[in-house]
């Protein structure tokens, strides 16, 4: 599963035109609400997908009120 996460993350950054860092710190924050936590690949599995997405959801129902 996590092989799968990085390449999707991976293949996001790169189809944005984005390095990977700058994809993975605020999806690290989103998911963790920290600057630093174990490998951002880790995190998303640990969590699982639907947790993610929970957290996911809700920071951008944050950024939208704001």
């Amino acid at each position: 599963m996590q092989k799968e996460l990085e390449a999707s993350v991976r293949s996001f950054a790169e189809e944005t035109g984005r390095k990977l860092g700058n994809v993975a710190q605020p999806l690290r924050a989103a998911l963790t609400g920290k600057s630093t936590s174990p490998g951002i690949f880790d995190v998303l599995d640990v969590l699982g997908r639907e947790e993610s997405l929970a957290r996911l959801r809700d920071q951008t129902a944050v950024i939208k009120s704001a």
